[in-house]
């Protein structure tokens, strides 16, 4: 996390004004709405309506419940070590696992309603993987565009998410910054078996109050936009 933290620093922590005590829905593509109780996601519902919920204590997950039609069908009832983390003999069920990843974050920063945990979490899995990283980084302040080119096949394996659909093999990672958002993602991967080399942009786009509203990721190869989300927030 250390190393992530020294090469994002300018944008992980972005100037937003002060959260106010109303609830607020976070709807994406107007298919999934996250629910948010004072910055706390308490639920996720589909257009199918089925949900999952979240119960805490403090700020520890301490159970996730699925509902199907407003009946539970499923739960998990996660187990903390002494350290306040999972127990290494904690088997998960189905893909609850998937879920606890979504929360389980090591960047401490403050976009409102933490929408980019996984792209954070995925360039502080990149740095993790690359030894002696400071040699890859090319820092250039006046543009404030944070460069990686590297001379070694970086794998993804332990990687939990990718903002990229394809590509298992990282060869170069670029971050672009402006006023201390981070605007773009720029990246060539290479896909397994094959080798052949994959280009990547991932642009975001902020509110006034420095909230996500929209990302959208482009094969520069085909010029396909292979994924996009519009994010809209509202009171509840």
């Amino acid at each position: 996390m250390k190393k992530l933290f020294l090469i994002v620093f300018f944008f992980m922590f972005i100037s937003c004004s002060p959260q106010d005590n109303n609830n607020v829905i976070v709807t994406i593509n107007n298919i999934s709405n996250y629910y948010f109780k004072k910055e706390k996601l308490i639920a996720i519902t589909s257009a199918k309506n089925d949900s999952i919920s979240f119960k805490y204590k403090d700020t520890l997950l301490l159970k996730i419940e699925k509902y199907k039609v407003s009946k539970l069908v499923s739960e998990a009832n996660l187990v903390y070590d002494p350290n306040n983390k999972i127990s290494d003999d904690y088997t998960f069920s189905e893909d609850y696992y998937d879920y606890y990843e979504k929360f389980y974050t090591r960047i401490p920063y403050k976009n409102k309603y933490k929408l980019l945990d996984r792209d954070f979490v995925y360039i502080d899995t990149v740095l993790e993987e690359i030894h002696d990283w400071k040699k890859y980084c090319n820092k250039k302040k006046q543009k404030k565009i944070f460069e990686f080119k590297l001379d070694q096949n970086v794998r993804m394996l332990n990687a939990k998410f990718s903002p990229f659909i394809y590509g298992t093999i990282l060869k170069n990672l670029k971050l672009y910054v402006e006023n201390n958002y981070l605007i773009e993602i720029e990246a060539i991967l290479s896909e397994e078996p094959d080798g052949e080399n994959i280009y990547y942009k991932k642009h975001y786009e902020y509110d006034k109050t420095g909230r996500l509203i929209s990302s959208k990721t482009i094969n520069i190869s085909s010029g396909e936009i292979e994924d996009e989300e519009k994010i809209e927030y509202r009171k509840w």
